[in-house]
């Protein structure tokens, strides 16, 4: 269906991103983007939210409390911050990855917020899905998973070894690949049952469900582009000549994307359980063009990625 983008720098002239579905139900997702890359994130969750079989309506923000090191004057230009959304509620929440998982949590300038943010969602969201850091920081804060740091990083592609329950999100899934890029890792041996779904005894999780917090934690990066562990190779060489590849990932030494499909459909999965949750709390779900009306908004145009 249709992702509609309400602010960032994704969002142009063209309003709407995907197969534009006027009359379709719309659902709006808050996403807070933590990665350095802001626009090729956006990229990468958008064209995977694409997917959803519903319209998507997205709004980018980023911690109050950041300080921004990276394309400053655009990223406050073009996205609100979370003092701007406290008061408002969502469908769903996706909060990125970040790349701040070797330094103590209470050394990163926006986790007073972050703790604030993981309270406010109980509220605020009908759904919630942490990727990597998020989903570190959510664990090591909420205290409802562990997390241990580690001095080595986990970076390639790897497939759960284990399926721990045939959960809606891994409907039409008989495993999971996905990037992982990491200095951390969810030991599963101290995960209760009822939160696992997929995961290895090396890597740790991979997935964990908390429908106590209707909430999913995923610790690798579903959304990158097949160049992205390449990318941060080469950057982390150029500092260290000592890093390793990434494993299960460079096959005759070109990097290979083997987690795309899997990537589409667990957003789609997502997606459902999203919008199931959201039916079984109110009756309908409004249309685009309602929601169009409502923001008084005329004709869009669609554009692809």
């Amino acid at each position: 269906m249709s992702v509609i983008l309400n602010n960032g720098l994704l969002k142009r002239e063209s309003f709407v991103i995907g197969r534009f579905e006027v009359l379709e139900p719309t659902i709006n997702i808050l996403l807070v983007n933590l990665m350095p890359n802001r626009l090729q994130t956006e990229k990468q969750f958008t064209r995977l939210l694409s997917h959803l079989p519903i319209n998507v309506r997205v709004t980018f923000a980023v911690p109050s409390e950041h300080k921004i090191r990276h394309d400053t004057d655009a990223i406050m230009t073009n996205y609100v911050t979370l003092n701007d959304i406290w008061h408002k509620k969502f469908d769903g929440m996706i909060v990125t990855g970040a790349p701040v998982d070797r330094m103590k949590f209470e050394q990163i300038d926006y986790w007073d917020e972050f703790r604030h943010l993981l309270e406010w969602r109980k509220t605020h969201v009908t759904e919630s899905l942490f990727a990597c850091w998020a989903a570190y920081g959510a664990g090591y804060a909420e205290r409802n998973f562990p997390v241990k740091a580690l001095s080595e990083k986990i970076s390639g592609v790897f497939q759960a070894s284990q399926i721990f329950k045939r959960h809606s999100l891994l409907k039409d899934l008989e495993n999971i690949s996905m990037p992982q890029s990491r200095y951390f890792t969810v030991p599963n041996f101290g995960v209760a049952r009822r939160l696992k779904v997929a995961g290895d005894d090396i890597l740790g999780a991979f997935i964990l469900r908390d429908e106590h917090v209707n909430s999913t934690y995923i610790t690798g990066h579903f959304e990158y582009d097949t160049e992205t562990l390449e990318n941060e190779y080469l950057r982390d060489i150029a500092i260290d000549p000592n890093t390793i590849k990434p494993k299960n990932y460079f096959y005759n030494n070109k990097p290979t994307n083997t987690w795309q499909t899997y990537a589409e459909k667990f957003f789609v999965n997502w997606g459902e359980l999203l919008m199931e949750k959201m039916t079984s709390s109110r009756s309908t779900i409004p249309t685009l063009n309602q929601e169009r009306n409502k923001l008084g908004l005329g004709t869009s145009r669609c554009k692809y990625l």
